[in-house]
This record gives structure tokens, sequence and C-alpha cells, in this order.
């Protein structure tokens, strides 16, 4: 609760008897009574005289200026003037990943900030509900590392978080090893030099890195999603640093992103926010056919321990450019690979427990075939695989599990 006054309670440098502990919570108690009725500017006063002297401190810009959750939060607050003491100091107060961050300085800030209206609202972030606004969005660019041309995307981004298609409360809460991917489309992905080839989801990319750690930093500091204390994933996942990629239209046989596919055009520049788990690889160096690469994909889709299977939702096939190449000259169009692993991913029979049928009967009983004695299909509609062409050379693909219980949601670069 940022901006919230804390009485101290005096370490002991020994052990105390019980009336010299009584004493300290007397103290203690005395000191909550007086912080509770005294008013807020006398309180910042109050702060601003125990702080050292300004040379051996700094301004940074607070990203909780104005929080639903912070009302009276500061503008900026004061803290060390080296890296490590201002790294030590978010890092204490839960404001990073655990990596090095940038430290979010009035210069970095406005040059972030540029022509941009800092007051403008994009949407209330869950769990927390907190306002994300442009200035906000903005100083968590500076503490991931971005760059002032990213911050178009990240505005796209975070207007996206407050779609309620994504669910992002369930995904910022859940138990779930879940993570937002940005996936971006159209000329911005090379303006920007948002990787889409070799090593398309790993490290090496400033873009992809910068963006998606920027995106978990709002996740984190604007909608509260603190490992163990909001955000409960049990294992949690590596995508959670940074998960952000673009398409690669240029090696796609069909000519056709993800996004014009949802209706927008080429020429827009578009970022595809998916609730999802970390990407499982699809290895087929010896498949000839379509028919053949896609088998060993609908394999690799169709998983019981995955939500996809007991609570539908949407599922990522990223096809890398060999196993794409393939396909279309066997003259298959996307709906034909959608229609192919509709009827062909199974989860065979014997890999279904039956609380797991009795699951899927209450959720998704249309995926159950002959009552689950054949097993179960993965995908009952084109509106569940999500199809996407990207990585270098090599003949692997990927999918990408989602929560489920969220959709892709999709938003234009201003």
């Amino acid at each position: 609760m940022p901006g919230l006054p804390i009485a101290i309670v005096p370490h002991p440098v020994a052990k105390l008897l019980a009336d010299e502990v009584a004493e300290i919570a007397r103290d203690t108690v005395d000191e909550i009574i007086r912080l509770w009725h005294t008013e807020a500017e006398d309180l910042r006063a109050e702060f601003k005289e125990k702080q050292p002297p300004v040379k051996q401190r700094l301004r940074y810009k607070s990203m909780f200026e104005g929080n639903f959750s912070a009302p009276d939060a500061p503008e900026s607050l004061n803290g060390p003037d080296d890296l490590e003491g201002v790294n030590r100091l978010f890092y204490s107060r839960g404001w990073t990943d655990g990596l090095p961050i940038i430290p979010p300085t009035p210069e970095r800030y406005e040059r972030m900030l540029g022509a941009a209206d800092p007051r403008e609202q994009l949407a209330m972030i869950e769990p927390r509900q907190g306002r994300a606004t442009v200035a906000k969005v903005a100083i968590n660019g500076v503490m991931a590392g971005c760059q002032p041309e990213h911050l178009p995307l990240l505005v796209a981004a975070a207007r996206g978080m407050g779609n309620p298609a994504l669910n992002l409360k369930a995904l910022n809460t859940t138990t779930h090893p879940c993570t937002i991917l940005a996936l971006i489309s159209g000329p911005v992905a090379d303006d920007l030099d948002v990787n889409s080839t070799y090593n398309v989801m790993g490290q090496g990319s400033l873009a992809n890195a910068a963006i998606g750690r920027a995106l978990r930093s709002i996740l984190l500091n604007i909608g509260g999603g603190t490992p163990g204390i909001l955000d409960r994933a049990t294992m949690g996942t590596p995508a959670k640093y940074s998960f952000c990629f673009a398409e690669r239209v240029a090696e796609s046989p069909w000519g056709e992103t993800l996004a014009m596919e949802r209706g927008f055009a080429a020429g827009q520049g578009t970022v595809t926010l998916c609730g999802v788990e970390g990407p499982h690889n699809v290895n087929d160096h010896y498949g000839k056919t379509a028919e053949e690469i896609l088998m060993t994909i609908g394999g690799t889709m169709a998983q019981p321990g995955l939500n996809n299977s007991y609570l539908g939702g949407e599922i990522i096939l990223v096809l890398g450019p060999e196993h794409a190449e393939i396909m279309a000259k066997d003259g298959f169009s996307k709906a034909d690979i959608r229609d192919f692993l509709m009827e062909n991913a199974r989860i065979p029979a014997h890999a279904l427990s039956e609380p797991q049928r009795t699951i899927m009967r209450q959720y998704v009983p249309e995926r159950l075939l002959a009552d689950g004695d054949d097993g179960a299909m993965i995908a009952t509609s084109h509106d569940d695989i999500l199809l996407v062409v990207a990585g270098g050379a090599g003949r692997h693909s990927a999918i990408i599990p989602s929560f489920g219980n969220t959709r892709a949601v999709t938003e234009v670069l201003v």
C-alpha cells in the first residue's frame, strides 16, 4: 500500500523480558494512533525532515501516483543515487521481477513519455484494479529497459489488458503457470526490430525482451500480481519474465497474419495479448507430408494435463517456416490445418482418468468421444486454434497452450 504511514517497532538488541515487550507495544500503539490522526500533508513534511541530505539522494518517478489503492501516493520519491542502491530499494519493495532495473529518473521518464498525455487512463489492471495511465506505463517501460519508440506498443498492450475477454484477474492470480504473450503483427514489427526469426521466443532481441518485461512490470506494479501474494502460481514459468515475439509474415506461404485473420489490415501495427503457458516444442524432422507433420503436432497438443483439455479455449500453433512450407505445398490452407487437427488431435482414452472425464463432462462434454471410451478432442472449432508462422530454419514448430478460460485480444497501435 504505497504512501501508507508506517509505525516502526524497534528491533531488540537482546532477548526481552515481558515488561519490556509490553513497554515497546504501548509505545507502538501510541505511534499508530498518532499517525492515524495526523494529516497526510503533515506526515509528508515530517518524512522529508528525516531524509538524508539531498546530495545523497535522487528523485524517481512513482508508478503509484493516482492509484486507486493509494490515492495519496506521491508523484515521485527519494532514493539512492547509485545503481546498486536503487535496485536494492526497488527489489526490497517488491517492484521488480528480480532482475536489475533501469532507475526511472525524471529525465528518463520524460524521454520515454515524449509528447504523450501522461494522464490518459488506459485500463484498470486486475487484480488490484490499479489505474494504468500513460505515465505509469512509461515508468514501467523505463524500468524494463524499453526505448521511447516502444511506448505506443506498451500503451496498446495496457489498453488490451482491460478487455474482459482476456480475463486478466484469473491470469494474474491463478495457480496455473500462465503469462501474457504479446504477439506483434504488421510493419511495426520491423520498425521496432521485434524478432520473428531464429530464437524467436528466446534471448537476444532488445525489443522482444524489454517489451515483454515491461508488460510483466505493469502486471506486477499496477495490477498487483506479486508472487505468493496475489500471483499464486504454483510453479510459474520462465515466460513470466518476458514473452513477446512477432509473426514472420514474409515466410508465411499463406501471406496472412493472425491479426489479418482477426479483421485488421496488413498495414496496421497490432499487438495481440494471449493468456498462455510457455511454449511446447514440436520436433518433426521425418514427416514428408502435411498429414505426417500434423499428426506429430496433434500429438503434442493433445495432453490431458493442459487446461485446454478440460476448460476448452484457445491453443496457439506456431509453425516454423519449413513445416509451413511443406503443408502449403501439399495444398493445405489454414482452414485445412485446423480441420485436420480438430479431427486428429485426440487425447487417448488410456490417458484420461475417471476424474478427468468427469470434469470434461461438466465443462466440455462435446470433446469426449463415445462418452470418453475413445478419448477426447482437444479442439472443436476453428476458433480454438490460433495459427501463426514464426521462427528460423529447422524442422520445429511450437504449441502454446492457454489458460483455457481466456480469449486473445488485439489492439491497434496509434
